[in-house]
């Protein structure tokens, strides 16, 4: 067996310790896909790691807000999270979110192991009755994932990211909103 095989791969939950890792691994999926994400590279490289220790989910006593890591070895080469809704009337509701894989570990199974685990504990949340989350709709292998796992589309919102690239080149790109009920 190859030690890249999705057997040899760890997934846990991510600590404090860990987020230095994750704010690595966020940065280059910032760098390489740049309409995955709503948050723009600047913005995201000046943030501590930190900056990201509310989406652990530690004083969370419902559950239903964390993140998930995959490891090769010591390497975190994946991650995925949830984050529960704060307000009463949405507590019900989760956002999925952080859903990466390294480059070096695509093709690997690595998403699906990881859908896998977020919905295994997504569903020991108390009350958690609904996950949503937002995909560009460029990006057919993601929603191929989310619909494995039996997330159904529920809507387009155009031109919800706007990228500048110099004066008068303007790209816009489309987010897919997607739900699944528990």
């Amino acid at each position: 067996m190859e030690p890249s095989e999705p057997s040899s791969v760890r997934i846990a939950r991510i600590g404090p310790a860990d987020l230095s890792a994750y704010k690595s691994l966020r940065d280059e999926g910032l760098r390489l896909h740049i309409d995955a994400f709503d948050n723009d590279i600047e913005s995201e490289h000046a943030r501590p790691p930190e900056g990201y220790i509310g989406r652990l989910g530690l004083n969370d006593t419902l559950g239903g807000t964390f993140l998930l890591g995959a490891w090769h070895g010591r390497k975190l080469v994946g991650t995925i999270g949830l984050e529960r809704q704060s307000l009463q009337k949405l507590r019900h509701s989760a956002e999925l979110n952080s859903m990466m894989v390294s480059p070096s570990h695509m093709g690997e199974g690595l998403g699906d192991l990881l859908m896998t685990a977020c919905l295994t504990e997504a569903r020991k949340a108390i009350g958690l009755e609904q996950i949503t989350l937002r995909v560009s709709t460029s990006s057919t292998a993601a929603i191929r994932l989310y619909e494995r796992a039996g997330f159904q589309a529920c809507g387009v919102v155009p031109h919800v990211i706007k990228l500048i690239d110099g004066p008068g080149q303007v790209r816009y790109f489309d987010k897919l909103t997607m739900v699944m009920i528990l």
